[in-house]
């Protein structure tokens, strides 16, 4: 009996060590991209990054002849059954597009592909292409300062890299341009997107990619022109007023997307994003980023509710003019050793929680769980109170107009607790007047003006009102 007990374990130890050693070679052809010269055999390294490897930009190197610019590298550690999500890298930091590649270990074997995908060449022309980007709502609200921070294009045309500066245009400082000409096909898709770096880190606009498609017009003319605004927003899609969210996430049973293992305990919750003043760390989450995140608290503090229920919450505040559509990921035990790998560690790369805010939010709450990734339900909604107070106010106060942005009219509520002679008047930002919307005599209580700008140009104004002995202005912004 003992001796059929040693051969069980022996045979069972033999297929554990089995299944921990199931090879994949990694195969990749660039060939394509070497041809519209997006990459230099022999030069540019070419890499691989996934949940394996903690998403580390160099920590997996493929490698092969440059002659036929197909790369190969073999992992022999892992699993039947296990998960795979990564992307390839060339260069520096030339990530492929979004989405995630994703494979499971099913036995040994080989996994080929193309680099992003692209097996075609086609006769290429060069086409100029500008890039413009309204910043208007970035630099209103305060978010992109011109005097500091610094705007890039980044895409496939340059591997997603940060080497293709803006400056702003000559005609109208809001928007930022460079022109790259780049060796494109009829029907070739540019994917990009733009970001600008501030001292306290990088923004990125939302995903998806946004995207060019060339034209037959455009390589006629040799030329192509691709203008939005960042983030593509407008009167449409951006908030109102400040709106403050409060984010709880429950990491009770939570489980490493890097190790594939449960935490033994978490001691610390961060949170990133695409939307400020959320910001995303630099690719892997490096510990020395911790500065680019927002500690959430599970102590009864700073907006936490329950004190050690394993739900880390934070009360964040989204400046005026900020996008309605939020993107955003947790990381726990940021630089830790119970971490055991990437802090960038609730679920894949490129896999992110969203969230929808109103324009005329003020506060609402969104509860996520742990690696529950995609779209959430806002909860503890508060928006914007515009019902006319019956009563008489029992202070003076002026109201933030609404809709603000707006075109080309907007209302402005103010209360007064006495009767009254009541101005209004508008200004530009050289503090000339431009309008008069109230001077008269006004009893006490709530009300509401209208003001039409159809002939004024777009920008920053702003409204003051006197009355009896209060004045208080406020600011709002005209876009045509």
């Amino acid at each position: 009996m003992k001796k059929m007990f040693f051969f069980i374990v022996v045979a069972l130890l033999a297929n554990v060590t089995l299944a921990q050693n199931i090879s994949i070679q990694f195969k990749v052809n660039m060939s394509v991209q070497a041809k519209k010269g997006l990459f230099t055999p022999g030069t540019d390294a070419v890499k691989l990054a996934g949940n394996f490897n903690g998403w580390s930009n160099g920590g997996t190197v493929l490698t092969g002849p440059d002659a036929d610019t197909v790369y190969t590298v073999t992992i022999d550690t892992f699993t039947v059954g296990q998960a795979l999500a990564f992307k390839f890298i060339k260069g520096a930091d030339g990530w492929e597009n979004d989405p995630n590649r994703e494979f499971t270990v099913t036995g040994a074997g080989v996994y080929s592909a193309w680099f992003n995908n692209d097996s075609v060449f086609s006769t290429t022309s060069p086409v100029a292409v500008t890039f413009s980007c309204n910043m208007e709502y970035e630099i209103v609200s305060g978010r992109f300062n011109p005097a500091t921070d610094t705007l890039s294009v980044r895409g496939s045309h340059n591997g997603w890299s940060n080497v293709d500066m803006m400056v702003p245009s000559s005609s109208d400082p809001n928007y930022y341009e460079m022109t790259k000409t780049l060796q494109v096909s009829l029907g070739e898709t540019i994917n990009y997107k733009y970001a600008y770096l501030s001292p306290g880190g990088t923004t990125w606009e939302n995903d998806p990619n946004k995207t060019y498609t060339i034209t037959q017009d455009d390589i006629n003319a040799g030329s192509a022109f691709a203008e939005r605004t960042f983030n593509d927003l407008g009167l449409d899609n951006i908030t109102n007023y400040p709106v403050t969210i409060k984010f709880t996430v429950n990491v009770a049973g939570a489980v490493s997307s890097v190790t594939g293992q449960p935490f033994t305990s978490i001691t610390d919750v961060r949170l990133c994003g695409a939307n400020a003043p959320l910001k995303w760390p630099d690719g892997g989450w490096p510990d020395a980023d911790s500065a680019k995140t927002i500690k959430l608290y599970d102590n009864g503090t700073n907006g936490d509710l329950v004190a050690g229920d394993n739900i880390w919450s934070r009360d964040v505040v989204f400046p005026q003019y900020s996008p309605l559509r939020i993107q955003y990921k947790y990381g726990a035990n940021w630089g830790l050793p119970t971490n055991t790998g990437s802090n960038d560690n609730e679920s894949s790369i490129g896999t992110d929680h969203f969230i929808n805010l109103t324009s005329n939010l003020n506060s609402a709450r969104v509860a996520n769980q742990w690696s529950v990734m995609g779209d959430h339900d806002l909860l503890d909604i508060v928006t914007d109170v515009r019902d006319l107070n019956s009563g008489i106010p029992s202070a003076y106060e002026l109201g933030q107009n609404y809709p603000n942005p707006f075109n080309p009219s907007t209302s402005i509520r103010f209360a007064i607790p006495e009767a009254g002679m009541v101005s209004m008047k508008i200004y530009n930002t050289l503090g000339q007047e431009v309008a008069t919307i109230v001077d008269e005599f006004r009893n006490a209580g709530t009300h509401v003006v209208d003001f039409n700008a159809s002939n004024l140009t777009s920008g920053i104004y702003f409204y003051t009102v006197n009355a009896n002995n209060f004045t208080s202005t406020k600011k709002m912004l005209l876009v045509k």
